[in-house]
């Protein structure tokens, strides 16, 4: 299983197939989205609702660029296997 590194400003892992997914705690609003567009890769936190990566490699790479397009304030950033950044 992939590495997920969560902070208290931050939640971020890399893909087995090279993408790197961050997620900005201090911008997340908790609305959720993401975790409805790919629930295999995100999760909201108990304590206090912000979303975190749970699976990284939990959905295709397809309805993780989904979910970081659904967030209303771009807290999640998507970069490729180069470390070109691919969202927001």
């Amino acid at each position: 299983m992939t590495k997920v590194t969560t902070t208290d400003s931050t939640s971020e892992a890399t893909r087995s197939d090279g993408f790197k997914i961050t997620v900005d705690l201090d911008q997340c609003i908790s609305a959720g989205p993401c975790s409805i567009a790919a629930p295999l890769t995100f999760m909201l936190r108990d304590s206090d609702g912000k979303a975190i990566i749970s699976d990284p490699d939990g959905d295709d790479i397809e309805k993780v660029m989904e979910a970081a397009r659904c967030c209303p304030v771009l807290a999640i950033m998507i970069k490729d296997q180069n470390g070109k950044k691919l969202f927001p």
